[in-house]
Formats: structure tokens, C-alpha cells, sequence
């Protein structure tokens, strides 16, 4: 019963994304979301590039980063972790905090950043949420870029550059 209501919320939130407009599905899930809600989003390298998603339910700027939503019961970091596994399958080692923002009244953003291994094949899921994945350079990001995960990529690249220096 509780996969059949996962499934559910999975369906109801990929159509809404695509039917409503922003501003009206950022209310309704505000109705349906916990009073204060914590999303995680992952920066994943190998060497100098990152690995991207694109995504079916933002046809305007398909590719991003992975992000999620952090369940109750459960650390940012065990969110990002299971994002990332859900999302393209890679198990993550070690993750590395570099971004904390609270974006309105009910809304906490945590970024991490994690080195995999390109031999490690990704496979986007196989719910339709992601089309493909892709590596890129930190200095060459695609065209359909959700403009506001630029910087977020730039604080990563800064963080993980200190962090080997």
C-alpha cells in the first residue's frame, strides 16, 4: 500500500509539473508537502565534468542536476545518496557538503558534491522522470540548463577545488 502511494504522489507530481503553471504548482505542493520542506541537490564529477539528467517534465530546461525532496526520518545527506542511487543507480561513497539556502518561508536547499567513477554506468530510472544522462564540462554546460543551477555548479566546482588545495 505504501508503494502504491509513492507511485501515486511519483504521478500526481510529474503531471502537475506539466499542466500547471510554476507559480500553482509551487502552492500545491505546499499543500501537500510537510509545512517545511528540505530538498537535496548533488553535483556529480569525474575529473573536471559533471554528469547532468535530462528530465521529461520540464521541457524548457530539461537538463539539471539530481535533486530530490528529503523524506521524513531521513539525514540530507541519506537523501542525496538515495536520489542519486534512484535516480541513475550509482551508489555514492562519500558526499561533500557545499551549500545550505533557505529559499522563501518553508523551503531549505542543501547541495552536495561527490566524485564517481565514469566506468560506473548511470541508468537513469526507468519511471520516465529521466530521459538521459550526460557528462560535461564545468566550463561547457548545455544549452536547457535550469538557469538557477548555474551558480550552484560554480559553488561546487569552488568547494571541491578548495577541498584538493
Amino acid at each position: 500500500m505504501a508503494k502504491l502511494r509513492r507511485v501515486f504522489r511519483q504521478f500526481m507530481f510529474y503531471l502537475i509539473s506539466r499542466v500547471f503553471p510554476k507559480r500553482l504548482t509551487q502552492f500545491l505542493m505546499y499543500l501537500t508537502q510537510a509545512k517545511f520542506v528540505v530538498a537535496v541537490v548533488v553535483v556529480l564529477y569525474h575529473g573536471n565534468q559533471i554528469l547532468l539528467l535530462r528530465h521529461s517534465y520540464r521541457p524548457r530546461y530539461p537538463w539539471g542536476l539530481v535533486t530530490g525532496w528529503v523524506k521524513a526520518g531521513e539525514s540530507p545527506k541519506q537523501a542525496a545518496s538515495r536520489e542519486v542511487f534512484e535516480e541513475l543507480g550509482i551508489e555514492i561513497a562519500e558526499l561533500h557538503y557545499f551549500y545550505s539556502e533557505v529559499v522563501g518561508r518553508h523551503h531549505l536547499e542543501i547541495g552536495f558534491w561527490a566524485m564517481v567513477d565514469a566506468a560506473n554506468d548511470s541508468h537513469p530510472s526507468g519511471d520516465g522522470e529521466i530521459l538521459e544522462s550526460a557528462w560535461f564540462s564545468v566550463h561547457q554546460l548545455p544549452e536547457g540548463l535550469l538557469p538557477s543551477q548555474r551558480p550552484l555548479i560554480l559553488q561546487a566546482e569552488n568547494a571541491r577545488i578548495r577541498e584538493f588545495s
